[in-house]
């Protein structure tokens, strides 16, 4: 017999010696239980629900990471001949990956879908006939960072800036072109970002 089932059993005895007024040395069974063993059912008992909470709570916890982790990844480059010039919000018209479709190819704006902590690259190569070519990285109309090539005329040089950023949903990522004149060919142009945490709603 169970421990648990033993539990069960000596309740419905004393029930059943109570009802019949027999004495507790004559009620039948009772010598087949030792309060030890009484103890040991109620323990394990109190384990088993124990555990069983324990469980439950593991169930909600992974529930809710479940629930605000969404995948929230993007890539996207500037097509080549586009050559962005003058000053003007880059368009990353050409769209590698969009996990969560967040990122806007037509607007070259990012829109957090959820608030959280966001990791974000962008890269610039300045024309041969650009001599001082900036852009900067925009939360909503803010300046974050920036990449500023100084160059003599007929030279080139890719560079790149990394950004991590805490967004509430809805805030916009968006890359400014402020001066000079940039080079698109062979996907030299780009805008990358993804999710790194979400914050509970």
């Amino acid at each position: 017999m169970s421990n648990i089932g033993k539990v069960i059993r000596l309740c419905l005895l004393f029930s059943l010696c109570t009802l019949q007024a027999i004495a507790f040395d004559n009620c039948p069974g009772l010598s087949e239980i030792t309060f030890q063993g009484i103890k040991d059912a109620i323990d394990k008992t109190k384990e088993i629900y124990g555990l069983q909470e324990k469980i439950q709570l593991l169930e909600e916890q992974v529930n809710t990471l479940q629930k605000y982790v969404p995948s929230v990844i993007f890539h996207a480059k500037v097509s080549d001949g586009r050559n962005p010039s003058g000053q003007q919000r880059i368009i990353y018209d050409s769209v590698v990956v969009n996990q969560g479709s967040a990122y806007n190819p037509s607007s070259g704006i990012f829109t957090a879908p959820v608030s959280g902590i966001y990791y974000f690259t962008y890269s610039l190569l300045g024309a041969t006939t650009s001599e001082a070519t900036a852009l900067y990285l925009m939360k909503n109309e803010e300046n974050q960072n920036y990449i500023h090539s100084i160059l003599n005329t007929s030279q080139a040089q890719t560079a790149s800036m990394p950004a991590i950023l805490s967004l509430t949903k809805r805030d916009r990522v968006w890359v400014r072109l402020d001066s000079g004149f940039t080079w698109s060919g062979t996907g030299a142009m780009n805008f990358q970002g993804m999710l790194l945490e979400a914050e509970p709603e």
